[in-house]
């Protein structure tokens, strides 16, 4: 009943602040598509199963899950990503920034989330979070690629702060790992560009077809993304990692 609780509060956030940046118009028509998307996703499952992607020279399974909608966007592959680079933290201390992976049944580890009333969540905003003791391994799936846009008021340049705190709480020695759309904040992706935000490692993702498919690509083909164009939600993403 808590979870039933927890997902409609998060779907009436969703539909708010869809309607504030995109209309009322735009709102309902993703509604419809998400509806359209439910009502696939046996078929979609059946078809894709046994499917891969490559990730730096590992076959990975696209994650197919009817949460979101994960077959028709990018989740189907930051989240086996996400799940493969968990899979080396061992007995560390883990720290999620943004509540994402509990949806696909990855749970045991702290999170933080602002907005999400989620049990177990830490509503605190990520640029202001100092932990008691720093963290062995922090991940975040599309996240701070909201931090400073989606907020009231707005501020472009928080962003920035968000990628310098969520650094602050590895521990020396641990490691980290981003993942981010790129074209959906603007501030974010001219960061990228000029060298505001760096990795120890970038892998750079396209999606390829409108069955959402994808591949490994090129810094410039990565950068040259849009998002929303010409396929729903992002079209490249970059997998950010320090250590390890």
């Amino acid at each position: 009943m808590e979870s039933l609780r927890v997902e409609l509060v998060r779907g009436a956030l969703a539909v708010r602040g869809s309607i504030r940046q995109r209309g009322l118009a735009t709102t309902v028509g993703l509604a419809a598509t998400t509806a359209a998307g439910q009502l696939a996703f046996p078929l979609i499952r059946a078809r894709r199963r046994g499917e891969h992607f490559t990730f730096q020279g590992e076959r990975l399974p696209y994650a197919v899950h009817r949460y979101n909608n994960t077959f028709r966007n990018e989740r189907a592959v930051e989240i086996s990503i996400a799940k493969r680079f968990l899979a080396g933290s061992g007995d560390g201390r883990v720290l999620e920034v943004g509540n994402v992976l509990a949806y696909y049944g990855v749970t045991g580890h702290t999170v933080i989330d602002r907005y999400e009333p989620a049990p177990g969540v830490l509503n605190d905003d990520i640029v202001d979070y100092v932990p008691e003791r720093p963290f062995d391994t922090v991940v975040t799936v599309s996240t701070l690629e909201h931090v400073g846009r989606d907020e009231d008021p707005r501020e472009p340049e928080k962003v920035f702060r968000a990628f310098e705190a969520v650094r602050r709480c590895v521990a020396p020695g641990g490691r980290l790992l981003v993942t981010v759309p790129v074209g959906y904040n603007r501030t974010m992706d001219e960061g990228l560009r000029d060298g505001a935000v760096t990795f120890d490692r970038e892998t750079w993702l396209i999606r390829t077809t409108r069955r959402n498919d994808w591949r490994e690509c090129t810094r410039e083909e990565g950068l040259a993304g849009e998002y929303g164009h010409p396929f729903t939600a992002a079209n490249t993403i970059l997998v950010g990692e320090d250590g390890g």
